[in-house]
């Protein structure tokens, strides 16, 4: 059985979205058939959730997120970073 705390895996490879093609996926039936409210939230727009009484998530809508990342794009930085401190390899 799964933990809770585990991550969602993808159901299907399907067609992703520009930008969506690395991130797993999963059927929203399961989240809709529980929190019919939370999904008809996240179609108006972002909704934060929080976990253990802090800010934790963000759900928006792929046309939304595609907007974000896109204007983020310009202060994409490139890797690999070296955490002051940390030992190499």
């Amino acid at each position: 059985m799964a933990h809770p705390d585990d991550p969602l895996r993808p159901t299907r490879p399907g067609d992703p979205g520009e930008g969506l093609e690395n991130f797993p996926r999963a059927d929203i039936a399961v989240i809709e058939a529980s929190q019919p409210k939370l999904v008809d939230a996240c179609l108006q727009g972002p909704v934060v959730l929080t976990r253990h009484g802090r800010d934790a998530f963000v759900m928006l809508p792929v046309d939304q997120f595609q907007r974000l990342a896109l204007l983020a794009e310009p202060f994409r930085l490139a890797g690999p970073f070296t955490i002051e401190g940390e030992k190499p390899g």
